[in-house]
């Protein structure tokens, strides 16, 4: 039986030249992972840690190799997660999930390798187009004019929409009618609050929304704060609420499904724990009819492509993309298409 011969545990920190975002992110740290099996094929995988800190998370995964993976026999990828996942439950998720991430990127790569197909046919899907909205560059400190100029340039260039920073106060009407204004009433419009509204700020916001209407607003409120997004949801909006990026855990996904909290639901690769649970949580949102938009990472995330009976959507937000080449191009109507090679086609730059 194939075994996995060894696991190599790299740390990349990555210094911006100005914060992005709208947390003002000023550094990642990547965590990538080589796994190799004893018939000489090969594994990448990688996770991140978004502000830096990333060192432990390297250890983490190198420990969670040496007791879980080297010298043990090579099994489907969500086996291996599980056993991996199941010794948290003393420690908890936390940095755990972080660093299993990178492995199970890792292992599903090395699985799709061995199977000689693109990663998204070993998830379950197909090769198929998916709509590519942009993010990168917006920023809350913005003037109205510059977003909107900025949202012009990116549907000018092709994306299928745009997602400017908002800050859940009087300012946000200006951002949203300039943008709209800028970009036409055709093109795709969401707005991200980075979890700086509450209750009153968050319901005014929403109702903007449909004016101007935004496919959904993001975080509005706190992502711990359930008992608001409850009450948020208990409205009926016509806009749906997007939250995910900060979960753990399917219970955390759970509530906001089974409580229709999110109309979007957006895990990351990272805190999420990998690709099996995102590939988990994809199936839960399309039993609800909810949207499946990742955060980050559109040229990963394409492989979900055709892997549930629902609807993705890819952001545009470039942040660990220069250390790695391969990734694939964008169409001219906006969408992306996971490349036609074994795995997920990545590989480290040198």
């Amino acid at each position: 039986m194939t075994q996995i011969k060894s696991t190599q545990i790299q740390l990349i920190e990555k210094k911006f030249d100005k914060p992005i975002g709208g947390s003002g992110v000023t550094g990642v740290d990547i965590i990538v992972a080589t796994l190799r099996d004893t018939d000489g094929a090969q594994g990448l995988g990688f996770s991140y840690v978004i502000g830096g800190g990333g060192a432990i998370i390297a250890q983490l995964a190198q420990a969670q190799a040496a007791r879980f993976l080297d010298g043990k026999p090579l099994q489907a990828p969500a086996v291996h997660w599980a056993q991996i996942r199941k010794s948290f439950n003393r420690t908890g998720d936390g940095p755990n999930m972080l660093a299993l991430a990178a492995l199970d990127v890792a292992l599903w790569d090395l699985t799709a390798r061995r199977n000689n197909e693109p990663l998204v046919r070993t998830l379950g899907g197909d090769i198929g187009s998916v709509p590519l909205y942009a993010s990168g560059g917006f920023s809350p400190k913005a003037t109205p004019e510059q977003s909107a100029e900025l949202a012009a340039k990116y549907v000018e260039s092709g994306y299928v929409g745009v997602k400017p920073r908002v800050n859940a106060d009087d300012g946000d009407e200006q951002v949203l009618r300039a943008v709209r204004d800028a970009i036409g009433p055709d093109a795709r419009l969401m707005a991200d609050a980075n979890e700086k509204g509450n209750l009153e700020s968050a319901s005014r916001l929403l109702a903007q929304a449909i004016e101007y209407t935004l496919d959904f607003i993001e975080e509005p409120l706190p992502s711990d704060d359930v008992l608001g997004y409850r009450r948020l949801a208990r409205q009926k909006n016509a806009v749906k609420i997007a939250a995910g990026e900060h979960y753990q855990g399917f219970d955390r996904f759970v509530v906001a499904l089974e409580d229709e909290i999110a109309g979007v639901i957006q895990p990351d690769l990272a805190m999420a724990g990998g690709l099996t649970p995102c590939l988990e949580v994809a199936h839960m949102a399309a039993l609800k009819g909810v949207t499946v938009a990742p955060h980050f990472l559109p040229g990963l995330f394409v492989h979900l492509a055709g892997t549930f009976n629902g609807v993705l959507l890819l952001e545009e937000f470039p942040i660990v993309e220069d250390a790695f080449e391969g990734w694939p191009d964008r169409e001219n109507d906006g969408t992306l298409r996971a490349r036609p090679c074994p795995g997920h086609g990545l590989s480290l730059k040198q």
